[in-house]
């Protein structure tokens, strides 16, 4: 026999027979640890929505949104339909526009649009 089988033979005891841990020593053990514990502070609920949103940069692209979505919905581009408009004075227009008649003749030069045909 080599000493590792010894050891084995330790081993093999030790696993036959684990350590019990008593109640009390664990409960000792845990509140030791939850005594160590970092205690977390509160926050008032403005500083955590702050948090939340992503301070001020986060913020400032919430406002930036709302603000375009506004003036889109109040001022809308040519060609969108004013939904403010409809919305206030109660009419809904139910026709589609005329894709056919959009105006092709735009000068697109100096985007690498400006192809000419030969």
């Amino acid at each position: 026999m080599s000493d590792f089988d010894d050891l084995e033979d330790f081993f093999a005891a030790a696993r036959a027979n684990p350590p019990q841990v008593s109640a009390d020593l664990q409960a000792r053990v845990l509140a030791d640890a939850e005594a160590h514990m970092p205690k977390a502070p509160r926050q008032p609920w403005h500083q955590a929505l702050w948090q939340l949103l992503g301070g001020a940069a986060g913020l400032s692209g919430l406002a930036t949104a709302a603000a375009v979505g506004v003036w889109v919905g109040v001022a809308p581009p040519e060609g969108m339909p004013d939904l403010a408009g409809q919305f206030v004075t109660g009419t809904w227009e139910t026709e589609t526009s005329d894709l056919t008649a959009a105006d092709t003749g735009s000068e697109f030069g100096g985007f690498g649009w400006d192809m000419e045909e030969s």
